[in-house]
């Protein structure tokens, strides 16, 4: 009876024991999956709070200096205290980067420093499959590798799409300890809109093609009679005939404005950032000279380093408050009217499209949660396009020169 009273207690025991460590883990496993999803309300209030900044934002200009970015006063990215954890966050301009579905080869193969890369990446996202490459030669290569896949030929989803491109490595991606990777230079959709600084949409000088003199020219003094005269609207007029005549179709550029009699560089900055050539509200693939990093402007036609750097320590004095400021500043430039011709249909100061990166943590946990999301601002509201959530977490953000001037 001794052995078996024995025997009963050690055995309850080990069940005891047993129940215990299961318990322990059961509760374990419940405060990690509570701390989880406390982690994921807060990064979620980490991506409310960028958009809520955004809402806001002054949108005559978009900045490095606003309150959404790296510069800020106080900085979004920083640790912000909520309940039992924190969350942080992230802006980052998409117009600020080279857009891959809408960059040409030149652009591509400045960005990439290769440009059987950059054709390669036009090839992908092109549906006839025949841009650059012969039709058919771009598919055979992926058909042909051990794990064959076939081009999207379409436009690329996700900028990690472009580890799928031939030649692309990881190296060009990511980057190394030499340099940053294009994975922090590209996106695949960048917006922004086409209007001035007091929010009118701007005035298409494509519009006008079928027009008479005398019905362009007072269109133009209803619009722009506060900063146009009379004989500069008919000049403009005269100019949009000739374009005509010579078979060009009419203004294709705004550095055309340059041509007009009458219109020197100072009028024409005065003028230009009420006129486009586009007849959208929306204007996609332009880079914003106040956000870009100093890479994405080296890769713009027409660009280089040195103006890169330039142009970097301008906006850091005091940001482009238009098209007319990046114009008076490229005039000031060697071979201003050549830099003027090659880039101003390529950039802009505004911005509506951007990238967020959010992150939540509770005291306890030792779990986070990051997610991401595309939003996009309209004139009275700021719209989630798409969002997911990541497995690792905020980018670091990259090393910055230190500024000579704050705003």
């Amino acid at each position: 009876m001794l052995i078996l009273a024995v025997f009963a207690v050690v055995l309850l025991t080990v069940l005891a024991v047993g129940i215990a460590a299961a318990v322990r883990v059961e509760l374990l496993a419940s405060r990690s999956s509570v701390a989880r999803v406390r982690s994921l309300y807060l990064a979620q209030a980490g991506l409310n709070q960028a958009r809520a900044m955004l809402v806001y934002d002054e949108q005559a200009i978009d900045a490095l200096t606003d309150n959404w970015g790296p510069d800020a006063r106080t900085p979004l990215h920083e640790p912000h205290r909520m309940a039992d954890g924190w969350y942080e966050a992230r802006v980052y301009d998409a117009c600020g980067r080279i857009d891959i579905n809408q960059a040409d080869l030149t652009t591509l193969s400045r960005l990439t420093g290769d440009e059987a890369v950059a054709a390669a990446v036009i090839d992908w996202r092109d549906e006839d499959d025949s841009t650059v490459t012969p039709d058919g030669a771009e598919a055979s290569y992926y058909e042909s590798l051990p794990y064959p896949y076939r081009p999207r030929n379409g436009p690329f989803q996700t900028t990690g799409e472009l580890l799928l491109v031939r030649g692309v490595t990881p190296e060009m991606f990511f980057g190394t300890a030499a340099g940053r990777g294009i994975v922090d230079l590209v996106t695949v959709d960048s917006q922004s809109l086409n209007t001035d600084g007091n929010g009118n949409q701007k005035t298409s000088l494509a519009e006008f093609r079928n027009w008479g003199e005398q019905a362009f020219v007072n269109s133009m003094m209803a619009k722009l009679g506060s900063v146009l005269t009379l004989y500069e609207a008919n000049q403009i007029f005269l100019g949009l005939s000739a374009l005509e005549g010579s078979g060009q179709g009419g203004y294709t550029s705004l550095a055309q404005l340059m041509t007009v009699a009458g219109l020197d560089p100072a009028k024409v900055a005065q003028l230009i950032d009420y006129f486009c050539v586009e007849t959208d509200r929306i204007v996609l693939g332009k880079v914003n000279l106040n956000t870009a990093p100093v890479e994405v402007i080296a890769a713009l036609p027409g660009s280089s380093e040195g103006l890169a750097q330039d142009i970097v320590a301008r906006r850091d004095q005091e940001p482009f408050r238009s098209l007319g400021d990046v114009v008076a500043f490229f005039m000031e430039q060697p071979g201003g009217p050549g830099l003027f011709g090659q880039m101003i249909d390529r950039v802009t100061t505004k911005s509506s499209t951007f990238l967020v990166e959010a992150m939540g943590r509770t005291d306890t946990g030792r779990g986070f949660r990051t997610l991401t999301a595309l939003m996009r601002r309209t004139q009275d509201n700021v719209l989630v396009i798409r969002q997911a959530e990541e497995d690792w977490p905020l980018t670091p953000l990259p090393a910055r020169q230190p500024r000579t001037a704050r705003r």
